[in-house]
């Protein structure tokens, strides 16, 4: 038997390769709904052999490539989304940085952060942005903006008639996944407050109806959040909320931090066993992975200790 585990997708262009996946699932696990997920977590039943499929964003291919996969082969799946995103027709910082010139970039995050380019040499610019709040990451990219004259992107996202028509069709649950998607525990008390509130109040007021379900931008526990967003969520009567911890389903997990995991891909066709073997390592595979690269953890750290440093001891 499998162990239960919720999957986490994002960007999907390819429906060919897409569709192999949700075949090699549907032939090793039961695919629930998120309403079905919760019922098995609150009562704390078996999850074995159960997975949940959810993509966060909202990004357009969900719309174009997912979404009419998801209804041919009627599979249950949610989506975590940002509202001022959608209403907006903005993109996400990451997706407005892309192709942006990484030396440039490099430069005024320097100068904004007052430490020396070279400390920044060896970290690439996500994962620097990932150690701001997000005012300070909006402001650094209209810096650039301006410095290089550089358009905003084109929207990348989907606008709120599709995706009205994805919540109205009983197939997919939408849930909130903040207003800018900061990472949460970069940001003070009042703004995480009102990231996390307000997005689910104006999900509610977009789609009429109640939201019940959160995602946590990045995800990583004790990293990118903890017992203060727990606490903000429960004052808005969140049933679930989902981090991208390495991990697999169990009786014992805390419904506001309920694991998820990306699906192997390694080069192997989705109906390969080894992709399901890595798939039920859950937590282990930090430690494989920990043996060729860096853990997400102790890169922020190194990155946030350079930031205090030089706020501390600003050059003359």
């Amino acid at each position: 038997m499998s162990k239960g585990l919720v999957l986490v997708f994002h960007k999907e262009d390819d429906g060919k390769l897409f569709e192999q996946i949700i075949i090699a699932l549907k032939a090793r696990y039961s695919l629930v709904s998120l309403e079905q997920l919760e019922t098995l977590l609150i009562e704390k039943r078996s999850t074995r052999n159960i997975c949940h499929i959810s993509f966060d964003d909202g990004e357009l291919s969900f719309y174009n490539t997912v979404f009419p996969l998801l209804k041919t082969h009627n599979v249950p799946a949610s989506l975590f989304i940002s509202p001022d995103v959608i209403v907006s027709r903005k993109n996400y910082w990451f997706q407005e940085i892309t192709g942006y010139d990484e030396n440039i970039f490099k430069e005024i995050l320097s100068h904004q952060l007052n430490m020396p380019a070279t400390s920044l040499k060896r970290f690439n610019v996500q994962s620097v942005l990932k150690c701001l709040p997000f005012r300070d990451i909006s402001a650094v990219i209209d810096s650039y903006k301006q410095k290089t004259n550089t358009k905003s992107k084109p929207p990348m996202n989907m606008d709120e008639d599709q995706l009205r028509i994805v919540d109205e069709s009983g197939l997919v649950t939408v849930g909130a996944h903040t207003l800018n998607h900061p990472i949460l525990a970069n940001e003070t008390d009042d703004d995480c407050f009102h990231e996390i509130t307000d997005s689910i109040k104006k999900l509610q007021t977009l789609l009429g109806h109640p939201i019940k379900y959160f995602a946590y931008p990045n995800g990583r526990p004790e990293i990118d959040f903890g017992e203060r967003e727990k606490t903000y969520l429960r004052e808005n009567e969140i049933a679930l909320a989902f981090s991208a911890e390495l991990d697999n389903l169990s009786a014992s997990i805390d419904p506001l931090s309920v694991p998820r995991m990306g699906f192997a891909r390694m080069g192997l066709s989705p109906s390969n066993p080894f992709i399901t073997y890595r798939l039920n390592v859950g937590k282990g595979w930090l430690n494989i992975r920990s043996i060729w690269q860096t853990s997400e953890k102790k890169m922020r750290a190194r990155i946030r200790s350079l930031i205090k440093k030089a706020n501390t001891n600003p050059a003359s």
